[in-house]
């Protein structure tokens, strides 16, 4: 088991983009429960971040109007949080990636310049994760959900761990810190 700081206050203090926030097994809203997030991005202004372990219950082609054909429309997605559900947020991982994707830690790229989803879709699905949504914080608002005991904060090498199977870490929190605590 990894060592967990006992004052939540070194768990706030590590927030920064690219590591992971664990809820607490106290978390009572049901959008986090069990949830796993990736903090995309953290500054004085607030934070925003992906759910990683909420896949919906519909593959792609049944959430677009124009689904694409084959096997892309089959493609899994990622409720990515419950601030606006049908924005569609992309997660790239490796070093091909589009225009303007902005890094959010070694190998791992949020967002992009693309022309059309099948331009979207185009990446081996290994390199791609789709997420309709996202979490979202205001200014301090993480902070003190932190020091309050609702997240931990937990550093990782996150395209290792995104390139490792889920089932292997992203079940719930429990299975999360097992998972880091076995690298």
């Amino acid at each position: 088991m990894p060592n967990i700081p006992e004052k939540t206050e070194h768990h706030a203090a590590r927030l920064a983009s690219g590591v992971l926030l664990a809820a607490s097994t106290g978390m009572e809203d049901p959008n986090f429960r069990n949830a796993i997030v990736l903090l995309c991005q953290h500054g004085s202004e607030g934070a925003y971040g992906l759910v990683l372990n909420r896949p919906a219950h519909m593959p792609l082609r049944e959430i677009f109007e124009h689904p694409p054909e084959g096997e892309a429309g089959v493609r899994r997605v990622y409720i990515g949080g419950p601030v606006q559900p049908t924005e569609l947020q992309i997660l790239q991982l490796g070093v091909a990636v589009a225009d303007d994707a902005m890094e959010i830690a070694p190998g791992v790229h949020m967002g992009g310049k693309w022309d059309t989803l099948d331009q979207i879709l185009a990446p081996d699905p290994e390199d791609l994760r789709l997420f309709l949504g996202y979490a979202g914080w205001g200014k301090g608002q993480l902070e003190d959900e932190v020091e309050g005991g609702a997240w931990e904060v937990w550093p990782t090498d996150l395209q290792r761990l995104l390139r490792e199977p889920e089932n292997a870490w992203a079940t719930d929190p429990e299975q999360l810190r097992r998972f880091l605590a076995s690298r």
